[in-house]
């Protein structure tokens, strides 16, 4: 099983919306030539790991609850390893509820990932990742004249694939973006994401120095029309640890019903 690419927080993430059905999608790319070992240094070169991926996501806000449902799809190959894998992914659903603060917009949500993706034990590249994933996460909006920030923090709870008695490690994610209006509709700014994970298990042992570590930098531009809003994202690993190090693009769409 490879590691996962989290979704970075975008602009008015954690904002509240108007009440109403929302269609949002997120199409991304993550290449990864060079991977790392357990001191950032450069473990395997020439790697070449091309990740696509199509996410669809259903919200609904009443206004202050939200549920939401992503449905995954994509494809993962690494061409040092003649590998791939392709398909469904590993479905999410979400829940949370905006806390009653004017000042600030503040989501606590709770997502459960289901192992709908398909997995083959015997391959190293997988779509699917086997196992059950819990993520309590907190959004947080304020915007101030022509600035705004949007952050988040999400601890991932990763259970046992029960097919490797493998455990993956728990993972923590720190994600800010700074947001500036250019104008009424087109809004741009840096983007920085952080994750730390735990060292993983096997067979309920704890394997030491396998635990990963990225910090990515880029940035975000945003641009609303009449009927959808469109953002697009980029983040570079500039440094990580037990992890390939790569480039991350992603366009999101939002629909309003």
């Amino acid at each position: 099983m490879m590691p996962k690419v989290a979704l970075a927080v975008n602009f008015y993430d954690g904002a509240r919306a108007k009440q109403g059905a929302y269609f949002l999608t997120y199409s991304s790319v993550y290449t990864a030539d060079e991977t790392t070992d357990k001191n950032g240094s450069t473990s395997k070169k020439d790697y070449g790991l091309v990740s696509e991926q199509e996410l669809l996501r259903f919200c609904y806000y009443s206004p202050d609850f939200v549920t939401t449902v992503l449905i995954p799809a994509g494809g993962m190959d690494i061409h040092s390893l003649h590998q791939n894998s392709s398909g469904l992914g590993d479905i999410n659903l979400g829940a949370g509820y905006f806390l009653p603060f004017k000042q600030v917009d503040i989501l606590p949500m709770i997502f459960v990932e289901f192992p709908t993706g398909e997995y083959n034990a015997s391959k190293a590249v997988n779509i699917g990742s086997n196992q059950y994933d819990i993520k309590p996460m907190i959004f947080l909006y304020k915007s101030f004249g022509d600035f705004s920030i949007d952050a988040a923090v999400k601890y991932y709870f990763r259970l046992k694939n029960n097919t490797t008695d493998v455990s993956p490690g728990d993972e923590l994610y720190l994600q800010c973006l700074l947001g500036y209006n250019l104008t009424d509709k087109l809004k741009l700014g840096p983007s920085i994401n952080w994750m730390i994970s735990k060292d993983k298990e096997q067979h309920g042992v704890s394997v030491s120095n396998s635990a990963r570590e990225t910090l990515s930098l880029g940035a975000d531009v945003y641009y609303r029309f009449s009927w959808l809003s469109v953002t697009f994202t980029y983040l570079y690993d500039v440094h990580t640890e037990n992890s390939p190090k790569g480039h991350f693009f992603q366009i999101k769409t939002v629909y309003l019903f």
